[in-house]
């Protein structure tokens, strides 16, 4: 009997450290999946008017692609951003690129291990707002 009790509470000790190691909010951060490299999928701009009506889309598809390093350096190679190499930092909301003396910051819409998408809106000449989303997917 003593035995059988020593075994379930050795289960539920190793079953709680398992449980607590396991669903880290270290493993869920940006910085522990963004390393690597993303294939562009998709890049869209959409255009809308003063009243939020979208009035025009213009999707693109196979951008290239962009990878980020353990370092916060990056590169780029279907030129969809300033230049092909930039540096980067983050927030589990925003995504920050530089390059010289630019620096754009995108909001972070979605992020897992295997997708990625981020955006960023400005107001356009005719008092719309015109958003750039870009979508992409882990390539390793």
């Amino acid at each position: 009997m003593k035995k059988n009790i020593l075994t379930v509470i050795s289960i539920f000790f190793y079953l709680t450290i398992l449980l607590f190691t396991g669903c880290s909010k270290e493993e869920t951060t940006i910085e522990n999946w963004i390393l690597g490299t993303w294939s562009v999928d998709t890049y869209v701009q959409l255009d809308y008017d003063e009243n939020g009506k979208l009035v025009s889309e213009s999707p693109s598809t196979d951008q290239g692609n962009i990878e980020f390093r353990k370092d916060g350096t990056g590169a780029d190679t279907g030129g969809n951003f300033i230049g092909s190499e930039f540096t980067w930092t983050n927030t589990d909301t925003t995504l920050e690129l530089t390059e010289g003396s630019t620096v754009t910051v995108y909001d972070i819409e979605e992020y897992s291990f295997t997708d990625f998408i981020f955006s960023i809106s400005e107001d356009n000449q005719s008092g719309g707002t015109s958003v750039e989303r870009w979508y992409l997917s882990k390539v390793q």
